[in-house]
């Protein structure tokens, strides 16, 4: 079963990378073009608007691949790679907890883990690192910024299951309602922490223009969403059919 909720799990990330890859377009591309543009202008105060226009041609000529590229073909094989891997996982995550869960509300359990992925992968560790369009941040300090982004996310994940286990053991004494409740007061608390006690990293340009800022991130944290939800939902009914086979069904209720 194991390896049918795999491939499950990997045909819809595809399916939800594709999704994906149509709202990065329309929402998220416009904002790296914007901030390519201003990137230019704050490289080159001084150059004349069409000599910065030949500029800009020359650059496009040296580049391996081209923008027209990279926000076409490249973002969806991107996204098709990565959604596939992430949908795998969310499979076997899925089986994982299935079998200790039962085989009450599967679609439920699939979408709850997709918020779950959706929290560790993307909203959590984007509160305090978030993701910046070009022209924000210094090269040298990339790989610094990389490795504190990966700690918080591993930080993220610890949290996550931290709480939920806290839920877990609260469930008998408070009920369901209740425990769901203290184990996401407690999340927070111990997000709040993390985020106090990890770096900090500023390294915004003051002439950077806050409204394309604001619209990357919004679309960056949007498009990730997108992709969890999409995976979820389609997983979970994937899921639904392969464990409601009568063979499922009996080894469910032997267990």
């Amino acid at each position: 079963m194991t390896g049918k909720l795999l491939l499950q799990g990997m045909m819809a990330g595809i399916l939800a990378g594709i999704i994906t890859f149509g709202f990065a377009h329309i929402f998220g591309e416009p904002q790296v073009d914007r901030a390519i543009s201003i990137e230019e202008q704050l490289s080159h105060p001084h150059l004349p608007a069409s000599a910065e226009k030949g500029h800009h041609h020359d650059e496009a000529d040296g580049e391996v691949f081209s923008r027209q590229t990279q926000s076409g073909a490249g973002l969806l094989s991107g996204m098709i790679l990565f959604s596939a891997a992430m949908g795998g996982a969310l499979a076997l995550i899925w089986s994982f907890c299935w079998q200790r869960t039962g085989p009450a509300h599967p679609r439920a359990l699939a979408l709850s883990l997709a918020m779950a992925g959706f929290l560790v992968m993307s909203l959590m560790p984007g509160l305090k690192y978030p993701p910046n369009p070009p022209a924000v941040g210094d090269p040298s300090t990339i790989g610094y910024r990389t490795s504190l982004y990966f700690a918080m996310l591993l930080i993220s994940a610890v949290i996550i299951v931290a709480a939920a286990w806290s839920a877990h053991q609260m469930k008998r004494r408070l009920g369901a309602w209740n425990a769901a409740l203290w184990g996401a007061m407690s999340g927070c608390v111990m997000m709040i922490a993390a985020c106090m006690l990890m770096p900090a990293i500023n390294e915004i340009p003051a002439s950077f223009s806050a409204d394309v800022l604001w619209r990357f991130r919004l679309s960056a944290f949007g498009t990730q969403l997108t992709m969890w939800c999409v995976m979820g939902v389609l997983f979970g009914a994937f899921a639904e059919k392969i464990v409601q086979k009568p063979a499922l069904r009996q080894w469910a209720d032997v267990r």
